[in-house]
């Protein structure tokens, strides 16, 4: 399955906001999947203030098709400050209005970013960004990693050779490798392969982190550079079971 196994001290990452900054490659993926549905509303290139726009709005998303939903939102005349309090309504509310589903976004995020791919390889690429000094601490501790991410397991895994990130690629697990209970069945996973070992879990998401809390010997990490907002970040050091880090004493602590 990819579990790393009697290890000392064992390590799961987060993607997107941990080790990757995607958001601009998420804006421009989304505004391609928006106009090939929506073309009579939807045309030319992405509008500068938009995209600036949606980038605040990025800790609301938890998985990557939900970012059709967000810029949609925005389009729709949504507030930032709206989007941020009231998201998850927002969403179930615009999904039943267009007869959506999961899967449909889902397939609409996943093919554009195909198409994209296809077109322009490298464009697609340089559109990422990796957060500076992540890869090099991550590589110290690779042979003990996962990397446990919501992102489409295809571009995970594509992205994770681009970066020059030493995992092996069974230990990457995707949107499709998550079990029912996503991110908790790999940690769970890894706690039953390392007995005694401490599982050090690094998640820029607060909600997952909150719902990680019971774990017995996990240690829960809110990377303070990624997608979260002031608030969560002050909510995040206020818990006594979760450690807010910096880009600095994330590299300490792996190093």
């Amino acid at each position: 399955m990819g579990i790393p196994s009697g290890c000392g001290a064992v390590f799961a990452f987060d993607f997107d906001g941990v080790i990757c900054d995607s958001v601009g490659e998420n804006a421009l993926t989304t505004w391609r999947a928006l106009r090939a549905h929506w073309p009579q509303r939807i045309a030319g290139e992405l509008p500068p203030d938009l995209r600036q726009t949606f980038t605040a709005c990025r800790p609301a998303i938890e998985t990557g098709f939900q970012n059709i939903a967000l810029m949609w939102q925005l389009l729709d005349g949504a507030t930032p400050e709206q989007i941020l309090a009231d998201f998850d309504a927002l969403v179930a509310e615009m999904m039943e209005r267009e007869g959506l589903g999961n899967r449909d976004l889902e397939r609409m995020f996943g093919a554009a970013r195909d198409e994209w791919l296809a077109q322009d390889y490298d464009g697609w690429l340089d559109a990422q960004g990796f957060y500076p000094g992540v890869v090099e601490a991550i590589n110290h501790v690779s042979a003990a990693s996962v990397i446990i991410t919501t992102k489409q397991h295809r571009f995970a895994l594509e992205l994770v050779e681009r970066a020059g990130i030493d995992i092996a690629p069974d230990c990457v697990f995707g949107l499709e490798r998550l079990g029912q209970n996503g991110k908790r069945d790999i940690l769970e996973g890894l706690i039953e392969a390392n007995p005694g070992a401490p599982v050090h879990f690094f998640e820029d998401r607060l909600k997952t982190l909150e719902r990680m809390v019971d774990l017995a010997g996990t240690r829960l990490y809110l990377a303070g550079w990624g997608y979260n907002t002031a608030a969560e970040r002050e909510a995040g050091a206020r818990m006594d079971a979760v450690q807010l880090l910096s880009l600095e004493t994330f590299a300490r602590l792996l190093k």
